[in-house]
């Protein structure tokens, strides 16, 4: 199948999270073309694929602005073919239930604010790039993460994506757009 990714990443881990998902659909003869949502080719085609996957992270409790209006201006081509969404928020492990609560609660709210229902959706926890966040940022995913009892030294980076989740994740996908898939 000819298949569209399309993700939206402030800090990189929704584009590290899509990466290996296409590679996967890749590695099993899928035709995958990724983009970041903000740099999409101006004569980008949606109908011209088989099959769509969105990938996006939450930051201050929204997904990417350019995310939310990709889905909502491809809503019918959207409807028109079997369509995926990760969301990649957190920065607490996937094991949390609190945490798992909070993603399908995002996950649940996009998809109702932009009337997709996507086939497939994932949820899996980000990072914290302390080093990478200016100095108000920093500040605030330290008092998210000390409420949260995450960890809150400033000077490393964490990470909480559960990469086994993913690949599992991503041979589902990659399965399910087998041949035959309908939307």
């Amino acid at each position: 199948m000819k298949v569209l990714a399309v993700y939206g990443s402030t800090y990189g881990q929704a584009e590290a999270v899509m990466h290996r998902v296409a590679a996967t659909l890749q590695a099993d003869g899928h035709d995958v073309q990724t983009f970041r949502g903000d740099a999409l080719p101006a004569d980008l085609a949606v109908d011209g694929f088989d099959a769509v996957i969105v990938a996006a992270s939450i930051i201050v409790g929204k997904y990417q602005a350019y995310i939310r209006s990709f889905v909502r201006r491809h809503a019918v081509a959207l409807r028109t073919r079997p369509t995926a969404f990760i969301s990649v928020s957190g920065t607490s492990p996937e094991t949390l239930k609190a945490w798992r609560d909070a993603a399908r609660a995002y996950v649940e709210r996009f998809c109702r604010e932009t009337g997709w229902e996507p086939r497939w959706t994932a949820t899996f926890s980000g990072a914290l790039r302390y080093q990478h966040y200016g100095l108000v940022t920093r500040w605030i995913m330290k008092l998210i993460a000390g409420c949260t009892g995450g960890p809150t030294d400033t000077s490393r980076e964490y990470e909480f994506t559960d990469w086994s989740a993913v690949d599992r994740f991503a041979r589902d996908l990659s399965n399910g757009l087998g041949p035959g898939a309908a939307p």
